[in-house]
């Protein structure tokens, strides 16, 4: 892979969008590249002339499910055996935090910055096992250590449960995930990982945290197909988490007498029933692309594009960014306010004036971008130029109309 300006060109060129938007929501869900699109058509034509489960398509898909498992193992520094298939980030948060025996008065911690879904995860726990739950305050203006400190209050002898994202959606900010789940092992506590923001966008290394479940999707930063998520479970807390959806994989031996054994060891008694092939294939299409394009490469460069956009916007008079500065909380998410424009009327101008797409955020009140490899320095300044423009000639009235009705995550 050739190196600096012509590496991220050539990831621009793969993705058939960029042809025409500025295309800045993958942390909402990714574009597809001309290599995943091909890896999911070659499955649907060998199913649409071989048939799903004639002998070749068979061993293809086996082929094509080891591939996967293996490509997320290494991704997420795991073993093959510790990564089960999901159907998306939310699903593999439910498998976890179900799994885990909670009892009344157990204390389940998450933050206020949560996706709803861990937050609502976390609630339930309350409503079915009489749980309490407590909220830690995160704000994108915390350093690790006031985040550490406000974490080390609310993990009393009473907590069981840690349930948080690594990258949080509405601040864009990086958690410090190692150091949160060191203190809630020492409170005896299980920490599950919402990593929606996290795959194809930040190094993950599930071995270097610590962590006892963490569930990744294929269509955000990925950028691979919806409908497929990745989860994984420590080899040593597998038997200790019960599967709440079940069939024959959650069984180690049955028949029809009424003998049963229940599946404990293996991770994939998560895994309920058939998944589409060529979902996988493209999700394998895409860790390919991201492996080899350079985990590392890939964070340092999503982050210099936040650099870049903080800059940018700074020198736009009534803007002011929302998302972190600091260099330890960064990421590849940047957010900000445009004086007293509704955040949602302005998304939807960007999209309809500009072919920009971005997305708001309504509980920061703002807009963010997603900023990953295949963006460039015009995408932002094409950005800010209409954010300019909004400010000082104001939004069309027909573009309220257009927010009312759009789309939400």
């Amino acid at each position: 892979m050739a190196d600096g300006q012509e590496r991220w060109a050539h990831m621009r060129a793969s993705m058939p969008v960029m042809r025409r938007y500025a295309y800045m929501n993958c942390g909402w869900s990714g574009p597809l590249s001309d290599a995943v699109v091909d890896a999911m058509r070659r499955r649907i034509e060998l199913e649409t002339w071989e048939g799903p489960v004639a002998r070749t398509a068979m061993d293809d898909k086996a082929a094509t499910t080891a591939r996967l498992r293996e490509l997320t193992a290494r991704m997420m520094n795991a073993d093959v055996d510790e990564i089960a298939l999901t159907g998306n980030t939310t699903e593999g948060v439910n498998i976890a935090v179900n799994g885990v025996d909670l009892k009344p008065g157990d204390r389940v911690v998450t933050t206020t910055a949560e996706h709803g879904g861990g937050l609502i995860p976390a609630y339930w726990a309350r409503e079915r096992r009489g749980a309490e739950v407590s909220l830690v305050t995160v704000d994108p203006d915390d350093g690790h250590g006031a985040i550490l400190e406000r974490f080390d209050q609310a993990l009393d002898d009473r907590a069981r449960m840690v349930i948080l994202s690594e990258i949080t959606y509405s601040t864009g900010q990086l958690l410090p995930l190692r150091q949160i789940t060191e203190m809630a092992h020492a409170r005896g506590a299980t920490v599950i990982v919402d990593g929606a923001q996290t795959a194809g966008h930040v190094p993950i290394d599930v071995r270097g945290l610590g962590i006892d479940a963490y569930a990744v999707p294929s269509h955000k930063w990925l950028c691979g197909p919806d409908g497929i998520g990745m989860l994984y479970v420590r080899r040593d807390r597998i038997a200790d988490l019960d599967p709440v959806k079940v069939s024959m994989r959650a069984a180690s031996l049955y028949d029809f007498e009424g003998n049963f054994a229940p599946e404990r060891d293996k991770v994939t008694k998560f895994e309920v029933s058939t998944m589409s092939t060529p979902t996988m294939a493209g999700t394998v299409a895409a860790l390919d692309a991201y492996l080899e394009t350079g985990v590392q490469e890939t964070w340092d460069r999503v982050r210099a594009l936040c650099r870049y956009a903080e800059g940018r916007f700074d020198r736009i008079p009534g803007v002011e960014v929302a998302s972190p500065r600091a260099e330890e909380s960064r990421t590849g998410l940047f957010l900000f306010r445009a004086g007293n424009l509704d955040p949602v009327i302005l998304t939807a101008y960007l999209y309809g004036d500009g072919d920009i797409v971005v997305r708001s955020v309504r509980e920061r009140a703002a807009v963010r971008l997603s900023l990953h490899i295949y963006n460039n320095e015009a995408d932002i300044d094409r950005t800010a130029e209409l954010v300019e423009r909004a400010l000082t000639e104001g939004i069309p009235r027909s573009y309220v109309d257009a927010a009312a009705h759009g789309p939400r995550e």
